[in-house]
Parts: C-alpha cells; structure tokens; sequence
C-alpha cells in the first residue's frame, strides 16, 4: 500500500511540475509574415524570434512598450513574455507612406481554437 501510495505520488508531482513548466515557441519571421500570425501562451513562457526574411528585423509592439532586434538574417532573438504588455507587433522599419505597418503578428493568453 506505502508503495501504491509513493507512485500515485511521484506521478502527480511530475504531473503538476510538467503542466507549470514555461514554454518557449518559435515565431518565423518571413519575407511578408509572421508564422504562425498568432501564438497562443501562457504567462512566464517566451518566444524565440527566427529572422528568415532575408533582411534585418527590427520587431516592436503596436504601442512601442516592448522592441526586439536588430534581428540580423538567419539570427535568433527571444523574448519574455512575461514582460509583455502589448501582443501585436510589427516590422518598424516595414511602413507604407500612410505610416501603417505591412505585417502584423500576435500573441495571446487565450486558449488555442480546436480544429
């Protein structure tokens, strides 16, 4: 019974430690979008930022609270999320002449849509 009782025990402690584990998700940075367009997390989880557009990167949130980069070509930048105040984000330097961003991504806390 003591070691029925000490594996039930074992198994929920790694149960609860797997479930509170941060996770770090991989956002693409491509040519003309960001893969996935929106990345579903949890508080104390971060993103690594992979620069596959060809160009720096300079990655900054929609209300300018939180920037990441220069990203170089093929270079890697992560980021906490649980410093993030604003989840969109953007190219700075991708503008049009109207001053509006060509790519937009996302974060969310929400839970991910089943399919």
């Amino acid at each position: 019974m003591k070691r029925a009782f000490s594996i039930v025990a074992t198994v929920a402690a790694l149960s609860v430690a797997t479930s509170a584990a941060a996770t770090e998700h991989t956002i693409l940075i491509l040519p003309d979008a960001y893969f996935p367009q929106i990345t579903y997390l949890d508080e104390g989880d971060s993103v690594r930022f992979v620069n596959m557009s060809g160009l720096e990167h300079n990655i900054v949130a929609a209300d300018a609270g939180w920037e990441i980069g220069p990203i170089p070509d093929q270079g890697e930048a992560v980021l906490e999320v649980d410093s993030v105040g604003e989840k969109s984000f953007f190219n700075k330097d991708a503008v049009n002449e109207d001053g509006e961003y060509f790519v937009q991504g996302d974060m969310s806390f929400d839970s991910a849509p089943l399919n």
